[in-house]
């Protein structure tokens, strides 16, 4: 990345220079404002939004003045931990607009930005059949996230909403990579990891499809029917619902040893 200005949230909240001062703010409040704006990125967030993160059940009354004060505090500290001019951070890089306010760091390197960009390719690549550089794009995406998001921050409904659809997108674009390859034959190899998904993810049935299937690839076709047998549980108990259609099917075909009913669709 050499000289080029790094940011994260993939993980913690964090942007650092070409000197490596951490330039982000510790204070929570301005964290919580600095990472709906990252999650903005080069958009304005309107005012009203950012109070309604800030203050979620009854905002102060002078809750616009208490923001312009977060706001003059995240210029400063992104100044002096960047080392670029007030009025360049002022008129560049934490900008306001009338209805509020706008991030954007130019030659700068944005975990979320490469997550994304990574894994849109990633999915490209799958949906064309190729599905080995699919593999290595959904993985290098998968690399770049170092631990929950904003574990520090006590976030209000935005912020949640938008961790809530990352999160989504992170299990969806995973869901894909372990479909690439299993059909790579990588059955074996994926155990282990799906396991771990299925305890996870105790209702999401095709992490429970893909280990069944696995399992039974590997010769292990008590453990495939066990998973059937504990996902069924779950879903029965906690949702009163039973396994799709597809999940019952990949059963009857690990007991009848049926071919076609256990090809991966």
């Amino acid at each position: 990345m050499g000289d080029r200005t790094t940011i994260t949230i993939l993980g913690n909240l964090s942007i650092r220079g070409r000197h490596r001062t951490e330039a982000a703010p510790s204070a929570p409040k301005e964290r919580e404002v600095l990472a709906l704006l990252l999650f903005n990125y080069a958009r304005v967030v309107p005012v009203h939004q950012l109070i309604d993160e800030l203050w979620p059940s009854e905002p102060p009354r002078r809750a616009r003045t208490a923001l312009q004060t977060y706001i003059l505090n995240l210029r400063r500290r992104l100044a002096d931990g960047l080392r670029l001019p007030p009025a360049h951070v002022r008129n560049e890089v934490l900008v306001t607009r009338s209805e509020g306010y706008r991030f954007q760091l130019e030659d700068s390197v944005f975990d979320l930005h490469e997550y994304l960009n990574l894994s849109a390719a990633g999915e490209r690549a799958a949906a064309a059949g190729d599905d080995v550089p699919a593999v290595d794009l959904l993985r290098r995406a998968e690399k770049l996230w170092t631990g929950p998001v904003l574990p520090d921050i006590d976030l209000g409904l935005p912020l949640k909403s938008e961790i809530t659809r990352l999160e989504q997108r992170r299990v969806a674009a995973r869901e894909l990579r372990i479909e690439s390859e299993l059909r790579l034959g990588r059955h074996r190899e994926l155990v282990s990891e799906l396991s771990m998904l299925v305890h996870q993810h105790p209702y999401h049935e095709r992490f429970h499809e893909y280990l069944m299937f696995s399992l039974h690839r590997v010769d292990r076709r008590v453990e495939a029917l066990e998973v059937f047998e504990r996902l069924r549980h779950a879903l029965t108990s906690e949702l009163g619902l039973q396994p799709s259609e597809r999940v019952q099917n990949l059963r009857r075909g690990i007991l009848a040893s049926d071919e076609v009913a256990l090809a991966l669709t």
